[in-house]
């Protein structure tokens, strides 16, 4: 297959190619660059549009259904039902120009059987890696899932029937979460030692790990034990929220990634979040971005009202926050892949690479408007058919409603 269009976009830092080609052959790119030098092949014409790299969201819950209005983290018992709605949730990454995916928390080992059954089908689907369930402690968000520890020695139990059950990262709660009632989302719920030993357990099985982490206590303590990821870092206090300059330092200093989950509840036309006003939320992600973090993109899809075709939210809350357009793709594709320990297999397009390819209109380096409306995805090889992006979010008193509900789950 030879996809021919009038732009290309190979990496996120490359000069644009006008009159471009890409060769994909089993899955596999074999040639990424000027029309005139491609091989022989099929050619599949694009037209006017921007061949660029498949977009990767780092936080994903494929379990749950964003258009119920759930606010709490109860998970069904029939994971016959779950798995179903996972897969059909996978498509709709695809809708969006999402090849890849993080998923973050599902029951039991929900996450890994759907990848599993994922990767073996021979249509479409994004990649997946599977986290399971989250690693918390008795009462503490998603509970309900499964993957309750407490204290040094069931952490590290934990661990290692994680990796036993072949996930591909961890995910710990650091903190409580708003979706789970008396979980106190401002406070820390492990302690330092806790978290430094599930650490060390995961880097022993080569498991990277990553963090829910909203309130500047849990933070902090999820960086003293050296987490490779935090996801929300959203310096949550008991009243709103305070951005800790010298945790930042730390933050940027050891190298740690942060993955802000921006979405479609934090833009100002759709504005729910519980954390604090949107002034605060978008201020505290552009004092981090301005101090050279690594920022990658995840929307926490899933969760009421966060619609896994709506994706192209989150880029356009980075730029708000002071990335440029390269700069947000970067956290889309080449910077989330390396996060991601997939930086030999996706996030640009080049030979050897597997062959996650989207193209959309116009010119994503001047404007991210187009990243809402793909209009081509192909992932590892295999064409997908776009269907509807245009999704609501309700009605003013819906989004009013969901937030006072998670809010009353903070204890506010």
């Amino acid at each position: 297959m030879i996809l021919t269009a009038a732009r290309l976009l190979t990496d996120a830092s490359a000069p644009l190619i006008h009159d471009a080609a890409v060769a994909v052959s089993n899955g596999v790119i074999t040639y990424a660059g000027p029309r005139n030098s491609a091989p022989d092949g099929p050619v599949t014409a694009l037209g006017d549009v921007t061949l660029m790299p498949g977009l990767i969201d780092c936080h994903v819950h494929l379990c749950q259904d964003p258009g119920s209005g759930e606010v709490t983290l109860e998970m069904s018992s029939d994971h016959d039902a779950l798995s179903r709605r996972m897969t059909a949730n996978a498509q709709r990454l695809l809708d969006a120009g999402v090849t890849t995916a993080r998923d973050l928390g599902a029951p039991g080992t929900l996450g890994t059987r759907v990848r599993d059954l994922l990767a073996a089908t021979p249509n479409a689907t994004p990649r997946i890696l599977a986290a399971n369930a989250p690693i918390t402690v008795t009462g503490g968000h998603a509970a309900s899932m499964g993957g309750i520890a407490d204290g040094v020695d069931q952490v590290r139990a934990m661990v290692k029937q994680h990796a036993e059950d072949g996930v591909d990262l961890i995910k710990v709660m650091t903190t409580g979460g708003f979706m789970t009632p008396g979980s106190h989302p401002s406070e820390a719920r492990y302690t330092v030692a806790e978290l430094t030993a599930l650490v060390a357990e995961a880097h022993a099985r080569s498991l990277p790990v990553t963090t829910h982490a909203l309130g500047v206590e849990g933070i902090e303590r999820a960086v003293i034990a050296g987490v490779d990821c935090i996801e929300h870092c959203g310096w949550v206090t008991r009243t709103g929220t305070e951005f800790d300059p010298r945790i930042a330092e730390m933050i940027v200093s050891r190298g740690i990634a942060v993955s802000p989950t921006m979405n479609t509840a934090c833009t100002a036309a759709d504005y729910m979040c519980p954390w604090d006003e949107r002034d605060a939320v978008v201020g505290n992600l552009r004092a981090l971005i301005s101090l050279g973090a690594i920022i990658v993109a995840g929307t926490d899809a899933g969760i009421p009202l966060v619609h896994f075709e709506r994706y192209a939210d989150c880029l356009d809350t980075f730029a708000e926050a002071g990335m440029t357009p390269r700069q947000a793709i970067a956290s889309a594709t080449s910077v989330a892949a390396d996060v991601c320990g997939l930086a030999d297999a996706t996030g640009r397009l080049a030979p050897g690479l597997r062959a996650d390819v989207i193209a959309v209109d116009g010119d994503p380096t001047e404007s991210l408007a187009s990243l809402h409306h793909p209009r081509f995805v192909l992932a590892d090889g295999l064409q997908h058919e776009i269907r509807n992006t245009d999704l609501g979010t309700g009605d003013s008193a819906a989004r009013e409603r969901i937030r006072r509900n998670l809010e009353q789950g903070a204890g506010r």
